[in-house]
C-alpha cells in the first residue's frame, strides 16, 4: 500500500508532495522514480514544476544516500541495495567519474538508489557527484513528466476523468509490484546495468 500512499501524496499536495515523494523514493521506496514522475505528468501537473520539484527531491535523496554510504561503509550499502552490482558499478564510476554519474542519471530504469549508494563508496568527491547528478536528473525528470502528460492527454481524449487516470496509476503500481515480486523487473535491471557498465562512456 506504500505505493498507493505515494500516489495520493503527489495528487493531493502537488509540488511539495512530489518533492517529498522523490526523496522517499530515492532513499527507501521500492518503486521506480519513472512511475512517480510520469504519474505527476499524467494527472496534469506542470511539466516544468515536475522537473524542478521532482528534480529537487531526487537530488536531495541522492545526496542523503551518498553520505549514508560514505560514512556507513559497504556493509550498510549491501544491506540496503544488495551486493550483486556494487563491485562492478564501483569500478565503472571510479573509471569514468562524473561522466558515469551523468549518463546513469539520464537513463530511465537505472536504479537511482543503487548508483547513489555505490557512489559514496568510491573516491569521487561529493561536489563532482552533486554536479553530475543535478545536471543529469533535471532533463530526465522533464522527459518523464512530458511522457506522462502525453499519456494523460491521450486518456482524457478518450473520455477518461482524473479519477480514472488516478485509478489506472494505482493499478499500474500494483502491476509493477507483481512483476517485481516475480523477478521480471530485476532481470530487466540486470540487462540494462550489465550493458551500461560494460559499455564505454566517451
Amino acid at each position: 500500500m506504500f505505493d498507493t500512499a505515494l500516489n495520493f501524496l503527489v495528487a493531493t499536495y502537488g509540488n511539495p508532495g512530489l518533492t517529498l515523494v522523490m526523496i522517499l523514493q530515492t532513499i527507501i521506496a521500492p518503486i521506480p522514480s519513472e512511475a512517480v514522475l510520469m504519474f505527476a505528468g499524467a494527472i496534469g501537473m506542470n511539466v516544468f514544476d515536475v522537473m524542478l520539484y521532482g528534480g529537487l527531491g531526487t537530488i536531495i535523496g541522492s545526496a542523503f544516500a551518498f553520505f549514508v554510504s560514505r560514512y556507513g561503509g559497504r556493509p550498510i550499502v549491501t544491506k540496503l541495495v544488495g551486493d550483486k552490482w556494487i563491485g562492478r558499478i564501483d569500478g565503472w564510476i571510479t573509471k569514468y567519474g562524473r561522466k558515469a554519474i551523468f549518463v546513469s542519471r539520464l537513463l530511465p530504469i537505472v536504479p537511482f538508489d543503487l548508483i547513489s549508494y555505490t557512489s559514496g563508496l568510491t573516491s569521487m568527491s561529493f561536489a563532482d557527484y552533486f554536479v553530475a547528478t543535478s545536471i543529469g536528473a533535471l532533463p530526465r525528470c522533464l522527459f518523464l513528466a512530458y511522457a506522462g502528460l502525453l499519456a494523460g492527454d491521450m486518456m482524457r481524449s478518450l473520455g477518461a476523468s482524473l479519477e480514472i487516470i488516478f485509478m489506472l496509476g494505482i493499478v499500474g503500481f500494483f502491476a509493477f509490484a507483481y512483476m517485481e515480486r516475480k523477478g521480471y523487473i530485476d532481470r530487466l535491471k540486470d540487462i540494462i546495468i550489465g550493458k551500461l557498465v560494460k559499455g564505454k562512456v566517451e
